[in-house]
């Protein structure tokens, strides 16, 4: 299933909380596994599947790798709500 795909793991999730909480800016790799209380590694394998489905936009700047949320991702809307509902 897709969605079990996005959302399958504890460090995925943590990961989406974090981005969407702070849905305005990127985070570089080593500042989201330090907020997610995840190993880089752990960071790294588990993002990409996000980035492939394109739930999470990513780039570099330098040796640094950027993550952030893409807005325009058809499961941007319901995840959204889903997190925001956490944060309450």
């Amino acid at each position: 299933m897709y969605l079990e795909d996005v959302i399958g793991s504890k460090t995925k999730v943590r990961i989406l909380y974090t981005l969407f909480s702070n849905e305005n800016r990127a985070f570089f790799e080593k500042e989201l596994a330090i907020t997610c209380g995840s190993s880089i590694s752990e960071v790294n394998r588990q993002i990409v599947s996000l980035v492939e489905f394109g739930l999470i936009h990513h780039y570099r700047e330098g040796r640094l790798k950027f993550y952030r949320i893409n807005p325009a991702h058809f499961l941007y809307k319901p995840l959204k709500d889903l997190f925001l509902v956490s944060l309450d």
